[in-house]
């Protein structure tokens, strides 16, 4: 191992960052807690790696593969602020699994299905195939998500969806690497590996992902695989079920395990909680902060008292430390529109940043605007489908079996087999009750409801800004507030503003960046590139946003992976939300739901470094609890809350739950 004079040693805490550092082997499997250093260490490896006076490698023959935009950006500032320290101009290749395969296949233009389109298709594929007619929907989601991800092979599903996107002209998110994968496999791309390959969240990958990542590590070169199987909570979007313990058979080599427990950053009763949490699960963390813990555990009547209580002693805590991190974890949206807006009450000067963007098209009102968006700037057949697969007023939601019969009978009307602007013209000139199969009427109603938003603009003589500021105006879609709204309803349209208003800006921002690349692009062609990267972002579940330089962050509990803050509070915690009921959409059993939501909330507590709140919902009326998405046991109009069973094995770690009413907030006087 190097002397600890070498840079990238300089500066080590605690004994298990100097191997990962340091030691090489063909593959290095690192199971590292929360909190333990592995970014740090990541990041002096690459250091080492390519230093004159260390491996001397290549930057290019470097690889760090992240899970999304987010993490990627954090390390590429780390690793090249190390590097200018140390004069080195080798930049390595830092990308998330999707990014590079769009630039190793050389294709920027793929048109890969958003989610609420793959639900489309599997009607349809339903609806045309004997083979599945009896199926259930679930089923058939999961059995292509298995396939997708590389977990079991399908081979009739897959042949009748690959007939569906040729005929739709797109592709699924997972045919991104498994086509780079055949194209290994077959030979291509021999200049693209790499002599080392580090993964980071190497739990989080499909199986497609993994062999992915395996190959592009070149004869004789190394991969070091980072993650906590602990911290796995991806199961939706079809991670491997083995995670970090399949990386023996999937490389086919001996596995050198450089395990990392030693928590530095949470005090040490956060650290026995998260143990006592994940007491099955992966060897227990020990405590290497030297942090005074500051613990609460607070309860409240109604989702509007926490609100308000919460944004009382959060405020109170940033006048006190207003040079640190606040970071806020909800687990509904709405209550972190409720928390911003209080908070706005108390002191409109602090930035409050929400950080909502992995949700994005969630509410019907953003979904029907981004949909119509892109349908005016850059058709395509996907685009079409998605459209006509809902119903208007008076609940615009998705149809039943999103109208496949009478889409697909409309479609197959059309020239080439392709829905043009004078189809749907062609549609309307019907009589609405005209028979055209199962769902025709409500077709119909899609199709009148285009030509009316239409025929609201001469799109063609607006700029590309005109455009999307028209297109995501939120009076065009959001409903507005009346008098007398029931209780728990009030800002209920609050998601959909905060969304359409990030699109918004997304957009505008992508139009200045067009533009100012390539003056010679019109109007039309610098929209059709921006509508492309909202569906790249979308699809691939990129965040639009990074977070700012805000001092109070408010993110749900899946956007917190990867934040840390010297004071975290976690709010609307109650059995109901946490676990909270099994989707349908989710890809396994109620125990399996029961175990990620267990690994989100172990997540949600190792995020703090001094400071931590756990908020307790006891009470919210039937509206409220419908609106925050909260399992009801009863018809009561008053719903009593329940601790979350998530609660139960760390309460020995924390103080006693108070009333909202009796807290003095996280800095008693």
């Amino acid at each position: 191992m190097n002397g600890t004079s070498d840079p990238w040693n300089n500066g080590v805490h605690g004994d298990q960052v100097l191997p990962l550092i340091n030691v090489d082997a063909p593959v290095i499997r690192v199971e590292a807690g929360p909190g333990t250093g592995k970014t740090f260490g990541l990041t002096r490896r690459v250091l080492r790696l390519v230093h004159p006076d260390g491996a001397g490698v290549e930057g290019k023959k470097v690889l760090i593969v992240a899970f999304n935009r987010v993490i990627a950006a954090d390390l590429r500032t780390n690793i090249t602020s190390q590097l200018e320290a140390a004069a080195i101009d080798a930049a390595p290749e830092i990308s998330t699994v999707h990014g590079l395969c769009q630039k190793l296949l050389g294709d920027n233009q793929r048109r890969m299905l958003l989610p609420h389109e793959v639900e489309a298709m599997l009607y349809d594929v339903r609806h045309q195939h004997d083979t599945f007619a009896s199926w259930k929907f679930d089923e058939l989601s999961q059995a292509l998500r298995d396939a997708e991800a590389g977990h079991q092979d399908n081979h009739a599903l897959v042949a009748a969806v690959r007939g569906w996107l040729t005929l739709h002209k797109a592709k699924l998110v997972g045919d991104l690497p498994n086509e780079l994968v055949l194209a290994l496999k077959g030979g291509d791309l021999a200049d693209t590996r790499f002599t080392h390959v580090l993964v980071d969240e190497f739990q989080d990958l499909t199986a497609s992902e993994q062999e992915l990542v395996t190959r592009l590590v070149e004869d004789g070169g190394t991969l070091v695989a980072l993650g906590d199987p602990r911290q796995s909570i991806y199961a939706f979007r079809g991670n491997d079920r083995l995670g970090l313990d399949s990386l023996g058979e999937l490389t086919g080599s001996d596995v050198i395990d450089l395990p990392m427990t030693e928590c530095q950053r949470c005090p040490g009763e956060v650290v026995s909680a998260a143990n006592a949490l994940m007491a099955l699960e992966g060897a227990p963390m020990t405590v290497a902060s030297q942090a005074e813990p500051n613990l609460h555990v607070v309860h409240w009547n109604s989702p509007t008292a926490e609100a308000k209580g919460m944004a009382k002693w959060v405020v109170d805590n940033w006048e006190q430390y207003p040079n640190d991190q606040h970071l806020v974890m909800v687990s509904r949206r709405k209550l972190g529109f409720l928390l911003r807006d209080e908070i706005k009450v108390l002191r409109d000067d602090v930035n409050v940043d929400l950080t909502f963007s992995e949700s994005m098209l969630e509410e019907w009102p953003v979904r029907e605007a981004f949909l119509f968006f892109c349908l005016l700037v850059d058709p395509d057949p996907a685009g079409w489908r998605g459209w006509l697969g809902y119903q208007d007023l008076p609940n615009p939601t998705k149809a039943p079996s999103r109208n496949a019969d009478a889409y697909l009978r409309f479609l197959y009307a059309c020239e080439n087999h392709e829905i043009a602007i004078d189809d749907l013209f062609r549609l309307a000139d019907e009589a609405r009750g005209s028979h055209r199969g199962t769902g025709g009427s409500v077709v119909w109603d899609r199709a009148v409801r285009f030509l009316a938003l239409l025929g609201e603009h001469e799109w063609n003589d607006m700029s590309a800004r005109e455009v999307v500021e028209a297109v995501f105006d939120p009076t065009w879609w959001v409903p507005e507030e009346t008098e007398g709204t029931v209780d728990g309803e009030e800002g209920k349209w609050d998601a959909a503003l905060h969304d359409l208003g990030l699109l918004r800006r997304h957009a505008v921002d992508r139009i200045l960046e067009e533009e100012t690349q390539d003056v010679s692009l019109t109007a039309q062609e610098v929209l059709q590139r921006v509508a492309r990267n909202l569906r790249y972002r979308i699809a691939t579940r990129e965040p639009f946003e990074t977070g700012t330089e805000a001092k109070v962050q408010v993110t749900t509990l899946w956007g917190a992976k990867g934040l840390t803050a010297a004071h975290v509070y976690v709010m609307g915690v109650c059995d109901e939300a946490m676990p909270g009921e099994r989707p349908e959409s989710y890809p396994g059993s109620d125990a399996q739901f029961e175990a990620e939501q267990r690994r989100l909330f172990f997540v949600s507590i190792t995020r703090t470094k001094r400071t931590m709140v756990i908020s307790q919902l006891k009470r919210a009326t039937r509206t409220q609890a419908l609106v925050l998405g909260l399992r009801m046991s009863s018809t009561a109009w008053v719903q009593n809350l329940t601790t979350s069973r998530f609660l139960a094995p760390i309460l020995g770690f924390l103080p006693d739950s108070v009333p909202g009413t009796e807290w003095k907030g996280c800095n008693p006087h």
